[in-house]
């Protein structure tokens, strides 16, 4: 990956975060709310090490199936699969902000630009992916469900050293504190169901508009 293309994505990352903080902004004055920007940015979308940490995900994977039950297993599987997800979707992005408000810029100067979000969206349209993108709505709903179940669970950290364990053998210790960071936001709120469920049908909507505009 380029200099250019790995600061185009961190833009597409920037603006993306923004936006969500614009679109959940009656969500995200509510007690707990307030973190879900902090994770998206640090976990989800741009997480610390994150190389390192994607190269060990896979290994993760086939390790915990003889530390953790069925159902664990399942759910940290498809956040894994997210994380490549989004990894991906936003490099598509950033490819087309490169051939459009981002062209001819350097590397330099594209870490200290900003976009729009009608900027970003248009790239979003062109980049296409559209059922990507949908799947993309429908696992993050998902795993702000399982970060909410894991956080009431009374036995929590019993529950989660296998599992740290487990991912200090392959290196994939920073999915755990994604983990972690997901269920300790979780427990200061009381329903996370009202926001999973405004977050696809907003996500979904907007999704729906770029497509029938850009397709």
């Amino acid at each position: 990956m380029t200099p250019e293309v790995r600061q185009a994505q961190a833009l597409v990352v920037r603006q993306t975060i923004n936006r969500l903080e614009e679109t959940y902004s009656d969500f995200i004055q509510g007690k707990g709310f307030d973190r879900i920007p902090e994770f998206f940015r640090e976990h989800l979308y741009s997480p610390p090490n994150k190389d390192q940490r994607d190269a060990a995900l896979e290994n993760l994977y086939e390790k915990l199936k003889s530390v953790t039950g069925p159902e664990m297993t399942e759910n940290i599987h498809n956040l894994i699969v997210l994380i490549q997800l989004t990894d991906a979707l936003d490099l598509q992005t950033a490819q087309v902000v490169l051939e459009g408000p981002m062209k001819g810029k350097s590397a330099d100067e594209i870490a200290e630009a900003s976009m729009t979000t009608q900027e970003l969206n248009r790239c979003i349209g062109l980049a296409g992916c559209w059922e990507d993108r949908h799947r993309q709505v429908d696992m993050i709903g998902n795993t702000l469900t399982f970060f909410f179940t894991l956080s009431k669970l009374p036995l929590i950290k019993l529950v989660m050293a296998p599992i740290r364990v487990a991912a200090s053998l392959v290196g994939a210790g920073e999915l755990v504190d994604t983990m972690e960071t997901g269920y300790q936001i979780s427990r200061n709120i009381k329903d996370m169901k009202p926001f999973v469920d405004a977050f696809k049908e907003r996500e979904k909507v907007q999704l729906d508009r770029l497509q029938k505009e850009y397709s």
